[in-house]
Order: C-alpha cells, then structure tokens, then sequence
C-alpha cells in the first residue's frame, strides 16, 4: 500500500527536473511505501524525455508521469491529487532539493493523528552570489525568518505547531482527507497572457485550513533547498512578484468580501506615471534595499488594480473566482486560444 503519494508538477523546467528527481530518488528508498508522481504541465522542452531517463536509470522507484496542457500550476496539483494512490500528498516544486532527512522527518510529522498539515524549511541554493539589497526582503518571525518573494523560510531549528499560512506550496504535505474536505488549492502560477485567471494557490488552502481548525506542524528536518537562477535576483523580477502578489491578494479579497472592492491600497503612485517612470529607472540603473521595496509596492497596487478592474468588467469571471472549488481544474474559455498562440509560436 502507497502511504505517501509525492507529487512533482513541471513546466518547461527539465534540466532543473532532473536534478530534482535524483535528489528524490536519492532520498526515497524503493522498498519506502512512497509513489512519485510528475504531472507535466503541458512543456514544450525535453521534461518528457527526462522523466523517461530517471524512470530507466531508478528503474526499482514507483514513477508515474502524467501529461496535461491546461495552463496553470492548479492543473498539476490537481492531476496529481486525482491521480494519487496515497494517504498523505507532497506537493513539491519542480526546483526544490530534498534534505536526506526529508522524507523521515515527515513520517515523524504525521505520525501525530491530528496533524493534518506539514511544512518544513526552504534554505536558498542560489546560482550567483546575492544582491546587497536581498537582506531588505527578509522579515523575522517566530525566532525565524522568511523572504516571500524567493518562498525562502526557516521558523529556527524546534518542531512546532505552525499558522497554517507558513506552509508554501514547493514544500507542503497534506493528509488526502483534508485536502478534499478543504476543497484543494485555488488557481496559481497562471501565464502571463492569462493573468486575470489568477488565484491565491496554496494561500487560499491554508485559509480553509486555519479556518477549520485544523493543526499544522512545521518539522525542521523536512527541509528543502530551493534552486534560485540569478533571472530571480533582479529588481525587475521581484517587480514581477509585486505585481503577482497583487493580483493573489486582489483574488483572497474578493473571495471573502463575495464582491471587488474596487479602489484598493495606496493609488498616489499609479498617479504619476512620468515621474514614477524616471524614478523607475533611476532604481532599475542602482538598486537599493529600499528602492527594490518600492517597486514592489507599487506593483502590488497595480496588480491589484489590475485584477480589481478585470472583474468588474466580466461577471463571468467574479462567478468562477467565487467557485466552492476548482477540482475540475479547468480554466474558463480562452485558455485554448492561449495554448493555440503558444503552439503556433
């Protein structure tokens, strides 16, 4: 019997894949009661071709490779869960390394029968040297610290009872039964063309959660090492992350007020935008801690702008942001003309 069903979704990420799956295997041992589940998420690279390599050359594991193109990280996660012969799911990100210790200290972890939730540390593997500026992103917490953009967290060296909201989605593991009472993940990691489709991913699953009551534990040796290419380490792409978590936070608003908000945060800035264009430059050309912070904030707001005024202009897409659940894990109609551009290209 499978006790625990690991579950990879991947994306155009092969060569990153198979460094992770040796680090599963490396981990995993083929008598371990464990399935290793990756759901290719519609890439257009070798990840197919990798998986079929790791499959040959740790023939003894029990791999299973699954395809869908459905956009969107939810359509992995989901696949997976389906698909998923064990009682207790791991999500893992496609650029994450496990710890030797991993999958022990989750065995430790669930062997507490009301512990429903598990996360553990995700320590940096960065691929160049950090930028000064870096150190402005962490926040202390709890004897620990984090970094949200780069999904970096170390709650310190005890196991713990842990807010549920500090389990993140490249290192999580669920008891299946909570998973399906809570109604699984919302929407998350959706392209860029398809933004407005954007959700709260394991952010709107730990909501439901808390809100149950349900215990989560953060188990320090179930740790992971999250790989950071230096395309992460600019001002541009923590830019991004500002917007992205503005679109998620705009999506966990609406879903609890059953309604947009409209006018959200601080606007003063989407107000001007020939002096914040010169400003913009001027942070871009030398970054600072502070400088990085701004061009977060102000992408926020215009994520949040964004998403805000998407859905007062479509009642159709405030419908599917409200669903009980996206277990059918299939975008609203568009998405096919998306893959058809990207086929095409």
């Amino acid at each position: 019997m499978t006790d625990i069903s690991l579950i990879i979704p991947s994306f155009n990420r092969a060569g990153a894949l198979f460094e992770v799956l040796e680090s599963v295997a490396g981990v995993v041992d083929p008598s371990d009661p464990v399935e290793i589940i990756v759901v290719d998420n519609g890439s257009v690279d070798h990840t197919a071709g990798i998986c079929r390599e790791i499959k040959d050359r740790f023939a003894k594991h029990n791999w299973h490779y699954f395809y869908d193109e459905t956009p969107g990280l939810l359509t992995g996660r989901h696949l997976g869960a389906k698909e998923a012969q064990g009682e207790i799911l791991a999500f893992l990100d496609d650029d994450v390394l496990l710890a030797p210790s991993w999958l022990d200290a989750l065995k430790d972890a669930f062997s507490y029968p009301d512990v429903m939730l598990v996360g553990g540390p995700s320590f940096p593997r960065y691929d160049v040297g950090p930028p000064f500026w870096l150190v402005g992103q962490w926040v202390e917490y709890e004897g620990g610290r984090l970094c949200g953009a780069l999904s970096l967290i170390d709650l310190g060296p005890a196991k713990k009872d842990c807010d549920p909201l500090h389990v993140w989605g490249l290192n999580l593991s669920i008891r299946k039964v909570a998973f399906e009472a809570c109604g699984g993940f919302h929407p998350d990691c959706v392209p860029k063309p398809l933004q407005r489709y954007q959700g709260d991913g394991e952010t709107g699953l730990a909501h439901k959660i808390k809100l149950q009551g349900l215990r989560a534990l953060y188990h320090p040796e179930a740790a992971v090492k999250h790989m950071i290419p230096a395309s992460r380490l600019t001002p541009e792409s923590f830019e991004q992350r500002g917007f992205y978590q503005g679109v998620c936070d705009s999506y966990t608003a609406i879903r609890r007020d059953r309604a947009p908000a409209g006018r959200r945060g601080s606007w003063k800035d989407l107000l001007r935008p020939v002096k914040w264009k010169i400003e913009r430059e001027l942070i871009l050309r030398n970054p600072t801690t502070n400088g990085v912070r701004r061009l977060m904030a102000r992408a926020h707001c215009a994520g949040m702008q964004f998403h805000q005024k998407e859905v007062q202009n479509d009642p159709k897409l405030l419908e599917w942001i409200l669903k009980p659940d996206y277990f059918d894990y299939r975008l609203p109609d568009g998405w096919a003309q998306y893959l058809g551009k990207r086929k095409a290209a």
